[in-house]
């Protein structure tokens, strides 16, 4: 099952992506939470409290009531810290468009949901931790939303049924939300590194790592189709094929490239333990 089966095909316009810059002119810095004065100082570091989430993402829907339902708007956050806007704005996503697939009579509603949620979603951060948190709090919401829609309790045995839209998803995640610097991603290349040097983090960042521009309209499940024109499959793909497969025999030490899923699928080695021990019981379920 591949997760672009499910994709609504989306148009960009300068619309689309007003909504993930708007936030910041909500709230003043004074009222923004920080792990240290010394991330405010290195990074220029503050996180909006949850709080302040829910009040701000309201302002965005006040006048576009179908906002968390519609396909064709993208969101981007372009400092998103471990992640406080993006899990809000991802959970409204994931719950509208899944109401309004089961209105449109579309099969597999949870799937579609989850599929057009995370192709539309865009976030980056300076900071490999953050991105790595920011990761984890997405896919373990995925897998809250699986359960609950589809009624089943246990993650692997949703692995085990979906095991290639896992995969994907495992990609998708790693693909829209990754570690890049804001102001020289949004620049061409001949102003990237101008605009990086603006900030001190920024400028450190861009002479280590380079220019890394975003393409809107190329999310994971377009990326993965126009591969498959050229009959190449990505090597992430493969890889995140390989970690699952890792997961449903037991293994928990094949994170490398996906360390944001590691505390969900194996949280202590009895999770993966019990699984195996039971995987002949698991398959007449199935």
């Amino acid at each position: 099952m591949l997760i672009q089966k499910y994709l609504t095909p989306i148009k960009i316009t300068t619309n689309n992506l007003q909504y993930g810059a708007c936030m910041y002119n909500l709230i003043g810095l004074d009222e923004l939470s920080h792990r240290s004065k010394n991330r405010i100082k290195i990074l220029g570091e503050v996180f909006t409290p949850e709080s302040y989430v829910e009040d701000m993402l309201n302002i965005l829907s006040k006048d576009n009531k179908n906002i968390w339902s519609d396909e064709n708007i993208i969101f981007f956050e372009p400092n998103c810290g471990h992640g406080n806007i993006v899990i809000q704005i991802y959970k409204k996503r994931l719950e509208a468009i899944y109401k309004k697939s089961l209105y449109l009579g579309i099969r597999k509603a949870t799937f579609n949901a989850i599929a057009n949620a995370i192709n539309t979603l865009w976030a980056i951060d300076i900071d490999s931790n953050n991105i790595i948190q920011c990761q984890s709090r997405v896919i373990k919401a995925t897998f809250e939303f699986l359960k609950k829609k589809l009624g089943i309790e246990n993650e692997l045995r949703i692995i085990k049924q979906e095991q290639d839209f896992i995969s994907h998803l495992l990609c998708a995640i790693k693909w829209s939300i990754h570690e890049n610097e804001t102001l020289s991603a949004l620049s061409n290349k001949d102003t990237a590194g101008k605009n990086a040097i603006k900030t001190k983090a920024g400028n450190k960042w861009f002479k280590k790592n380079g220019h890394h521009p975003i393409d809107y309209e190329l999310c994971w499940a377009k990326y993965f189709t126009n591969c498959l024109t050229k009959n190449s499959i990505p090597i992430v793909y493969k890889r995140a094929n390989h970690c699952v497969n890792k997961i449903l025999i037991g293994k928990s030490n094949d994170f490398d490239e996906f360390k944001f899923a590691k505390d969900l699928f194996c949280q202590d080695k009895l999770t993966c333990d019990t699984y195996k021990g039971s995987n002949k019981n698991q398959r007449r379920q199935l």
